[in-house]
């Protein structure tokens, strides 16, 4: 198994390209996702739970696994169901004692934090060592289309050229298990687990930019852009303040 924290990519077709799997990366966010609810939970102050929260949570992850099997078509969804489950189970046992801001907040963090950091590193190492930062993360954008969503999703591409490219998710299976389990509340905290790689990218340093302006969470489709940052070498700046005469 590829480790989940490892962000490389090569050129599509190169035999050293890695396959992104939700099947291996979901059971590695979910250990670490209960690992912090474990350590939320305990070290605070909400003890009013009659058994261990994880247990709870693990209980009711297979209720809801069982109310949206009927989604499923391949063993990507089923991964890929399971990790937005996981946020709902979580959510469902928190809420009646925390509040709906608070539980909210409890499965952001444990869903997003845990692994950031290594998402954070492993994504800005590739960057760092592509020769074309753009086009690598393009690469691995397409790659994980075919590997890691499938047919389940559905994606458009309006522009994809040297310069730009633009990804339209027109379905996203994530979003309908949300709805099916009632619980389209919970989006933004699916949506931003994108954040853990995009936000690796230093304009600057990369000579890229990516840009999200719209997601399920805010409308009906999610949009993302890549986009090359212009970089023109030996660019003198005039200082704030100067005339600009002798």
């Amino acid at each position: 198994m590829r480790d989940a924290t490892t962000s490389e990519s090569a050129a599509p077709g190169q035999p050293d390209q890695p396959q992104y799997d939700p099947t291996d990366w979901t059971p590695v966010i979910e250990r670490a996702f209960f690992a912090r609810l474990v350590q939320l939970v305990t070290s605070g102050a909400d003890t009013a739970w009659a058994q261990p929260v994880d247990d709870l949570v693990r209980h009711r992850l297979a209720a809801v696994e069982t109310r949206i099997e009927g989604l499923i078509a391949n063993a990507m969804d089923a991964a890929n169901a399971r990790f937005a489950a996981l946020a709902v189970a979580a959510y469902d046992v928190l809420q009646p004692v925390c509040g709906s801001a608070k539980a909210a907040t409890i499965v952001e963090d444990c869903l997003n934090s845990p692994l950031r950091e290594d998402l954070l590193a492993g994504t800005r190492g590739m960057l760092d060592h592509a020769e074309d930062p753009f086009a690598a993360l393009v690469a691995a954008s397409k790659q994980r289309e075919q590997s890691y969503f499938g047919p389940s999703f559905n994606f458009q591409r309006p522009v994809d050229d040297n310069d730009t490219y633009v990804l339209d998710v027109r379905r996203c299976f994530f979003h309908e298990v949300l709805l099916a389990a009632d619980r389209g509340e919970l989006q933004p905290i699916l949506c931003r687990f994108d954040l853990n790689w995009a936000d690796a990218i230093e304009p600057s340093r990369h000579q890229l930019r990516f840009v999200r302006p719209v997601t399920f969470a805010t409308g009906t489709t999610c949009r993302m852009l890549f986009t090359r940052e212009e970089h023109l070498s030996g660019l003198v700046t005039t200082p704030t303040g100067a005339t600009g005469t002798s």
